[in-house]
């Protein structure tokens, strides 16, 4: 089974994305500034309770992204940790949740280790794997790693298919002879490209297994995915699905309206109903929630979400909807 079935069901699902700290917040940089943390690097002393959390009140999904260095000009650490050894971690904490990344820079990776890390991973979490790939917006990393910035979209392209082929077991011609790269995974890991990756929506189409956008209003995604939709069948594929992503910070209130903040919006429960609604309508397959900019607690957000956010798709499915 591939680990995309945790998260392309016949509705929509839910998601969190990593760090579950509320850094970007007022109270989050007051407590931040106190334990000498700079602005964008979040709490990292509970690195599983969060997510364990999650899985327990029924998330489908943990996101981590890939940010080697902390640039302290942009201003955000990402979760940390290293993708892979937290995943690994992660797989031994939980059991059902599906484990992604969004997404790991695939040209500053070396495609024969990357392909070996993703398969030990693939086998150790029993297959909950989903890669993520990005090209990367920090142009900061390729100079430090003696790498061409400018030439980072074709370099994605070369290492999906070494990745493909390794996985699969074929060889490399060693010094010595032909060598292989174990564990095989021969249906391969599924990937998803985060955001555009310096490709045509239509390579996306038909060499990967889903596109992660950004996020947007529903209008928007109904856009994108009547883009995405036309470039599969252009392609002779079958559907694939499309994943979004969204800057929470739940309201108290239930009643309290949308109101922008960077990447996402401050919004009451009934609100945010009425978006994950028309999202399910327009046929998004999974958003994953950002908590870093929330007033309130981590806990209590994803308790309120479980309750009351996360059960809608299923109503409206068993209306036919």
């Amino acid at each position: 089974m591939s680990a995309l079935n945790l998260i392309y069901k016949d509705r929509l699902t839910f998601g969190i994305e990593l760090p579950l700290d509320r850094d970007w917040s007022e109270a989050g940089q007051r407590r931040a500034r106190i334990e000498g943390r700079p602005f964008g690097v979040p709490d990292i002393s509970t690195p599983a309770k969060g997510v364990e959390l999650a899985e327990r009140l029924g998330f489908d999904a943990v996101w981590l992204r890939d940010v080697p260095v902390h640039d302290p000009s942009f201003g955000d650490a990402g979760q940390v940790f290293d993708p892979f050894p937290y995943l690994g971690f992660l797989a031994g904490r939980t059991r059902r949740i599906a484990l992604g990344t969004a997404g790991i820079v695939l040209p500053l990776r070396d495609p024969i280790l990357l392909a070996k890390m993703t398969a030990s991973l693939h086998h150790l979490s029993e297959g909950r794997l989903i890669l993520g790939i990005a090209s990367g917006d920090r142009p900061v990393e390729y100079p430090l790693m003696g790498l061409d910035y400018e030439t980072r979209g074709a370099t994605l392209r070369d290492h999906v298919e070494q990745m493909r082929t390794l996985w699969s077991g074929d060889a490399l011609q060693g010094p010595q002879g032909p060598v292989t790269v174990r564990p095989f995974v021969p249906e391969g890991i599924p990937m998803v490209m985060a955001g555009m990756g310096q490709q045509s929506l239509q390579w996306i189409a038909r060499t990967l297994d889903g596109w992660f956008t950004y996020p947007g209003p529903p209008d928007q995604a109904e856009r994108r995915l009547s883009m995405w939709r036309q470039a599969r069948n252009d392609a002779g594929l079958p559907p694939a699905p499309v994943l979004t992503a969204m800057h929470l910070d739940l309201d108290p209130d239930p009643d309290a309206p949308f109101r922008p903040i960077q990447f996402g919006g401050r919004i009451g429960r009934n609100a945010l109903t009425t978006h994950v609604r028309s999202l399910h309508a327009a046929g998004v397959a999974h958003i994953a929630f950002n908590l870093r900019q929330s007033q309130r607690e981590i806990e209590d957000v994803l308790a309120e979400l479980a309750e009351h956010i996360m059960p809608v798709p299923r109503r409206l499915r068993s209306l036919g909807h």
